[in-house]
This record gives C-alpha cells, structure tokens and sequence, in this order.
C-alpha cells in the first residue's frame, strides 16, 4: 500500500507572555515603538489593528486597537520549519484584564486553526486507488446481480460480516434480485474520498453513488463505502440502496418521484 506523507500544520496552545522574555519587549508600547523603526518591516493598519509584517523572519505582529477590551495587547506569530512541517509559535503580551486577555489568546487560536486548514496540502487519492475503487465496485455489483453470493459477501469488511451475517445478507439479496427482474443498467455516478474522517477509525474511504433501473424499479439509486485495508485491498463497510418499484411509482401524483429521487440524493 502506498505511504502518503504529509505536511501537517501545528499550532500549540498559545502562552500569554508574562514579562519581555516571550515576545522580546517589556511593554506593548516599547515593542511598537522599536517595530515602527525598524526598516525592514512592513506596517498597515487593518480595521483598527496595527500589523507589522516582519518577512525576513516570517513573523507577524497584531497590536489591539484602542477600543478593543483586551487592549493594550500584542500578539506574536512565527511560522517555522522544521523536517518538511510547518508550525506555529504564537505568544503575547496583554496588558488588560484576565478575561479579556482570554478571550484575545481564544480567538488567535481560532484564527491560527483556520490558517492551518487553508495552508495545509489537501490529501488526494493516487490514480491506482481509484482505478481499485472502481473496479472493485463494478466487481461487487456484478456477483450480487448474477447471483455469485459468497463471492460478493466476501468483499464486505469481518467487522461487517460481524453485524450482518450470511444467511441474512444472502437473503436480502436474493429477495431483491427476484423482485427487481432483469437489470437495464447500472453506473457509478461518482466517487467521494475522505482520508481519517472524523467520527470513523484512520484510513482511507471511498463512497460511491450509484444510479441504475431494473425491469420492475422505477427508482434505484444508492451507494457503497469502501475501506482500503492493510493491504491495499478495498472492502465494503456500509450499503445503502434505494429502490421504488413500477407498481409503487404509478400510485405516485405527478412529481412526487422526482421528489423521492431529491430525498434519496439520487445522483
């Protein structure tokens, strides 16, 4: 299986700076001051903020504005490099109130954690995965359609197998092969990756839609979620199928199917 090594963004809790050790200053004021004449800096004033850029050493400088309850304050930011990953060293000196102060290092934080999510690489599935993902999907549909059971429900995770077992499966999947009739077609729509989402265990997972008729379904739609495994295989780890036989359908006022097809997100 292929390693993807990525460049990950990390910003540790921010420290309030307690004394001119942390952002080189003793006094908000003297740290401005010795800022605004320096030339090797830029400074501008954004919505009442002070911002001095300093490039050279990849270090960004927030002064609260007068009307700000944290104020007199500074936060400093410093991007730095280390072995391919980035991080951030964020300190300040507040020289307000507790709470204020607080409330200033909470908001940075929320700032900095959008800042990672924008600079960090977004991770993306190699072409070989998605070239399995496809034909393993293909794969699955085909042995359930011609009846090849065990060898379709051999593609579903053990923890699936766990939950739902054979003789159950094999049931359904019969039941709907006969209540369907002769398939007219059947295509992957689209593929949907996520990468360690969260609420789930780490790994990779593809969700692929899929839309196709039967002789008798007015409606089918659905889609399939595979795991990549340790060993590069992709196995199935959730099903869901919708389906809205002709019967059914002709009882339907006009509209209301493609309504269904809405509610179901039939691709």
């Amino acid at each position: 299986m292929r390693t993807l090594f990525l460049a990950v963004l990390v910003f540790p809790a921010a420290v309030l700076a307690q004394d001119e050790r942390d952002v080189g200053y003793p006094t908000v004021a003297a740290a401005l001051e010795a800022l605004k004449s320096r030339s090797d800096v830029s400074i501008s004033v954004r919505g009442g903020w002070t911002i001095v850029d300093d490039r050279g050493a990849s270090t960004l400088w927030s002064f609260t504005p007068p009307d700000h309850a944290a104020y007199p304050a500074v936060v400093r930011r410093q991007l730095v490099e280390d072995k391919g990953s980035i991080s951030m060293k964020m300190t300040a000196l507040c020289q307000a109130g507790k709470t204020a102060c607080d409330k200033l290092m909470e908001d940075f934080q929320a700032l900095n954690a959008r800042m990672a999510q924008s600079i960090a690489p977004k991770w993306q599935p190699g072409g070989d995965q998605k070239e399995r993902v496809e034909a393993q999907s293909r794969k699955y549909f085909s042995l359930k359609q011609g009846g090849q059971y065990q060898e379709a429900y051999a593609m579903l995770t053990p923890a699936q197998q766990q939950q739902i077992p054979f003789a159950r499966w094999s049931f359904l999947a019969q039941d709907f092969n006969a209540r369907a009739g002769q398939l007219v077609s059947l295509d992957i729509k689209q593929i949907t990756w996520y990468h360690n989402p969260p609420q789930a265990a780490p790994g990779t997972y593809a969700a692929v839609d899929f839309s196709g008729a039967y002789a008798n379904t007015s409606l089918y739609c659905g889609y399939i979620v595979l795991n990549e495994q340790a060993d590069g295989a992709f196995l199935i780890v959730r099903e869901e199928q919708n389906v809205i036989d002709n019967e059914t359908a002709s009882k339907l006022k006009p509209g209301e199917l493609d309504a269904l097809r809405t509610q179901f997100k039939c691709k």
